[in-house]
């Protein structure tokens, strides 16, 4: 899944800048809206890890669509929405195995600034909000389910080329804070000693963390 839809940009950027090549030549404006498409994933800091599992608690990974609206010089504003789902590949034996599902809706101000004529850098400062159901696998026959409605907010910034008139690729990074969940395997085997299954808000008892998160799009000016 993950493969697939890594491909949708570059079949996007494929045909539309040949579109975009193909039109009338005309001077360039700049655009007040565009449009795009995004790929990527985001992981938390586990506690003591470094190199390639400091950031891969619940590792979530999706696509999302998002549209800008230029302000006033290099100001805009941004809005998008974003869905995610939890890769139990990248989880260690240790981890309490939860499945995790996000829909992130989020609006962000900006500033950009062109280094060439085709190349351009952006930072951003956002918020939102993102609705997940998480369950887990309890003993044999169980399964602990919730869902919940939780603040996210980030600041990111990255690079878009523009291809043809229209088309941009790029690709940006973000600090994201949003609500985690304890992924230590020992939390939930403790409650063996519990009279019945834990509940569902102690299982799932979120707090702000810190995540890093990294996402490819192609976006086209309206």
């Amino acid at each position: 899944m993950r493969h697939v839809a890594l491909t949708i940009p570059l079949l996007l950027v494929s045909q539309v800048a040949l579109a975009d090549e193909a039109g009338v030549a005309a001077p360039r404006t700049s655009a007040t809206y565009d449009l795009g498409v995004r790929v990527g994933g985001y992981g938390f800091r586990r506690d003591g890890a470094g190199g390639d599992e400091a950031w891969t608690e619940c590792r979530m990974n999706g696509l999302g669509v998002f549209g800008s609206r230029v302000l006033t010089g290099p100001l805009y504003l941004e809005a998008g929405l974003d869905a995610y789902t939890s890769d139990p590949e990248a989880a260690l034996p240790t981890d309490l195995p939860i499945s995790r599902m996000s829909s992130v809706a989020t609006v962000a101000a900006g500033a950009r600034a062109s280094f060439t004529s085709r190349l351009r850098g952006f930072v951003q400062l956002g918020g939102g909000a993102e609705l997940t159901r998480v369950s887990v696998p309890y003993r044999e026959s169980l399964t602990i389910r919730d869902t919940k409605l939780m603040p996210a907010g980030f600041l990111g910034f990255g690079l878009d080329v523009r291809l043809g008139k229209q088309t941009y690729v790029g690709a940006n990074v973000r600090t994201l804070m949003m609500g985690n969940f304890n992924y230590t395997r020992d939390q939930l085997e403790m409650s063996e000693q519990w009279d019945g299954a834990p509940s569902s808000d102690r299982v799932f008892d979120a707090s702000l963390d810190f995540a890093a998160q990294g996402q490819l799009y192609v976006r086209r000016d309206l």
